[in-house]
């Protein structure tokens, strides 16, 4: 029975990009937030659970609730202290809110699933083998999309290609976090003739159409990773270093940065774009470029003239306008910065409210002004969520990382190239989370950083068994 739960959560990765293509297809043909996919990814995770929890002993059993019910205890409160703050300027409601939160806990569930199912190294090599065949499928569709000019743009000016997909940051993410797990086939004499093109291909999509600043500079940055990896641990380990590998690995990132300079990509393409719409909104009250948003700019002015509707904006809300206002004048922050905005208003805000209970259960995520809700995701699981929220959706991610890193600084003369890659493709995760956002959010990409954190916590255990001897 083990093996054939193996086998269905290897499929469950397997089905996320077609899982995405039905969700997409469902909004904008049909649209409506609902379609298969919304009831298909839980229930492969919900049976599983409880068939583990059934079959596990009683130690197992007793976890598994008292952490449930921990989990169950702090959406129920976090919702509560959301009614009090909701305003009429909310960007959604408590639904919406109760979105996120059954989202974070459905990432939590899946990573302890994946973790417990493949604790040993036995049948690893699946779990590896179903990420290498998701990428094929997403870069697959996504040419096809775009031959059949069937492909949707990337941004609303009609810039970018995104596929049948419904976010070109996420799409960016999935592709680009994979990479850490599926550039092992490349020197893999048995799959590097689906490996090489399926990353080649990946390599051009995401410097040169997708258009997003994580597709570009993402994929630069996992090749150079990589080349620099082969040779450390090459040296490391004293073995024959592969110059085909190193090779091909800088001929990639020559070829991208030449293809760049002299045929361009869309992602250049939207940073010109964006620079030249900054000089588009005017500051009435010194004529100069504001460095806020145009709706802000008009938030900020009714508060200056007492002009804002009653029951708008929370008086914590509204002198965190200011204060965003003032600071992004002496810091000159540019008015289509929308994440630096959003990050100054929120610790802003934190401060203004001064609330203790805020503090430890959160602010709310969708409690705010739409342009202010908290895309990065790392501050918003720290001022949204709330102290509690922080450590019980992102804590398990953190400790796995600081804990890969302890072990590779214990026994770095036995760490290898698959071990580095998984620990650097979690560290570029909580990069990606910070400066891009809705990274753990996306059911997609939160799969693939489960699988990152499994295969390195396996890549652990095989090290802990060497130690013992066993």
């Amino acid at each position: 029975m083990k093996k054939i739960i193996k086998n269905i959560l290897c499929l469950f990765i397997i089905l996320c990009p077609i899982l995405d293509m039905i969700s997409f297809i469902f909004r904008n043909a049909f649209a409506t937030n609902f379609s298969p996919s919304t009831f298909l990814r839980p229930f492969i995770p919900t049976i599983i659970i409880v068939y583990l929890f059934f079959k596990q002993d009683k130690k197992f059993k007793i976890y598994t609730i008292i952490i449930g019910l921990t989990y169950l205890g702090y959406a129920i409160m976090h919702l509560l202290v959301f009614k009090n703050v909701i305003t009429r300027s909310s960007y959604s409601g408590i639904m919406h809110e109760a979105q996120y939160l059954v989202n974070y806990s459905y990432m939590i569930l899946n990573l302890a699933i994946y973790i417990i199912v493949f604790k040993d190294d036995q049948e690893i090599e699946k779990l590896q083998k179903s990420v290498l065949i998701s990428s094929a499928i997403y870069i697959v569709s996504i040419l096809i999309a775009i031959v059949t000019k069937t492909s949707s743009s990337t941004y609303i000016e009609g810039m970018g290609y995104k596929g049948w997909f419904e976010s070109g940051n996420s799409l960016g993410s999935i592709l680009i976090l994979s990479l850490f797990i599926i550039m092992k086939y490349i020197k893999d004499k048995k799959y590097r003739r689906i490996a090489i093109p399926v990353v080649l291909l990946e390599g051009m999509f995401l410097t040169m159409l997708l258009g997003t600043r994580v597709g570009l500079l993402g994929f630069i940055v996992v090749m150079i990773v990589y080349v620099i990896i082969e040779i450390v641990t090459t040296l490391i380990q004293k073995e024959k270093l592969n110059k085909k590998v190193i090779i091909g690995g800088i001929s990639v990132i020559a070829t991208i940065i030449l293809v760049i300079i002299t045929i361009g990509s869309t992602t250049v393409q939207r940073r010109k774009h964006l620079q030249d719409i900054e000089k588009n909104i005017v500051d009435i009250s010194n004529n100069e470029e504001s460095h806020v948003t145009g709706s802000i700019l008009e938030i900020k002015e009714k508060i200056d003239n007492n002009s804002l509707e009653k029951g708008y904006m929370s008086e914590a809300q509204k002198k965190s306008i200011l204060d965003l206002y003032h600071i992004a004048n002496k810091w000159d922050i540019k008015n289509n910065d929308y994440r630096m905005q959003q990050l100054i208003y929120h610790i802003a805000l934190v401060k203004n409210q001064h609330n203790l209970i805020y503090f430890l259960l959160g602010n709310g995520y969708m409690a705010n002004f739409y342009e202010l809700v908290l895309e990065m995701e790392i501050p918003a699981f720290l001022f949204n969520f709330g102290i509690l929220g922080f450590v019980l959706y992102f804590v398990p991610f953190a400790s796995i990382f600081v804990y890969g890193i302890y072990v590779m600084i214990k026994n770095r003369n036995k760490i290898d190239a698959e071990y580095l890659m998984y620990l650097t493709g979690m560290g570029f995760t909580f990069a990606l989370s910070f400066f891009a956002g809705y990274t753990f959010f996306n059911s997609s990409n939160m799969m693939i950083i489960i699988i990152l954190n499994t295969l390195l916590i396996n890549k652990i255990n095989s090290i802990k068994k060497e130690e013992r001897g066993v």
